[in-house]
């Protein structure tokens, strides 16, 4: 199959891109710079912006599936609000424009139903619950990605509440300072915010071939062991707690439904199992 990705330097774009490669299909790779696209063995790489709605059109031509996968950046603020939104806009209308046969959005775990029937932010246990759940690994990760040595404390934290088994795992951040922190990250959620909207802009248009995939909560690099589990519209869980699983893993969910085209029309997840 010949197959575009937008935004095949990104984290999930990039594994995606290695992962049909290895599957021996023919990948364009677009990007808004060459020089990322160059380094992946095997691209095609075509330089395009999605914001451009005439150079992206054309980069869509021709194509057996597209794979939309775009991120804004680490920014917060109203421009990323704005940035999802646009962006998901851009990608809906060039892609009709250029006649493309099938659309598969990555989106954001926000879109997803939780466990209370409502999705993350109206959740009544945001933030507390969702943070709460994370492992010490995971938070470790977020500290690699942000900098931000708190997340080191959070861990460590974490790690005194699951060794102790008169408390409750799950149970709430012992310090002010802590539960300051996460409220604060739950103010500034404008990139899931925007994937929340931008995914309204596909729900319930039947008017072309289109899928949306969502990451379940917890997704960071890993091992790919080529197993995964699907949900339709909900947030997966592991127990008592939202599942996760590797971005490779995540990368063969979507290159298996860029062949079997199975979840047409639908909002799905895929997770460990």
């Amino acid at each position: 199959m010949k197959i575009a990705v937008v935004g095949a330097t990104g984290m999930v774009g990039s594994s995606v891109t290695a992962e049909l490669i290895t599957r021996g299909d023919e990948v364009v790779g677009i990007a808004r710079t060459e020089e990322k696209l160059r380094k992946i063995p095997g691209v095609i790489p075509r330089v395009a912006d999605v914001m451009q709605l005439p150079s992206i059109t054309e980069a869509l031509r021709g194509h057996d599936a597209v794979v939309f996968s775009y991120a804004p950046g680490p920014a917060i603020g109203p421009a990323v609000y704005k940035s999802m939104v646009e962006a998901g806009w851009k990608i809906k209308r060039a892609f009709c424009n250029a006649k493309g046969k099938y659309l598969i959005i990555v989106g954001g775990a926000s879109s997803l139903w939780g466990p209370s029937g409502q999705q993350m932010f109206e959740d009544p246990r945001w933030p507390s619950w969702y943070f709460n759940t994370a492992s010490p690994e995971h938070l470790r990760y977020l500290r690699g990605m942000t900098k931000k040595d708190i997340f080191e404390e959070l861990a460590l934290t974490r790690e005194r509440i699951l060794a102790d088994p008169k408390v409750n795992p799950l149970s709430d951040w012992p310090e002010e300072h802590q539960r300051e922190f996460i409220a604060k990250i739950a103010e500034n959620h404008d990139k899931g915010e925007g994937g929340r909207a931008q995914f309204e802009l596909f729900a319930n248009d039947h008017s072309f071939r289109w899928s949306y995939i969502s990451p379940p909560w917890f997704m960071r690099p890993g091992p790919r062991t080529g197993h995964y589990q699907t949900t339709l519209g909900q947030l997966p869980m592991d127990g008592d707690k939202p599942a996760g699983i590797t971005v490779d893993d995540l990368a063969v969910a979507i290159a298996d439904e860029v062949h079997a085209q199975n979840f047409v029309h639908a909002h799905w997840c895929a997770a460990r199992p």
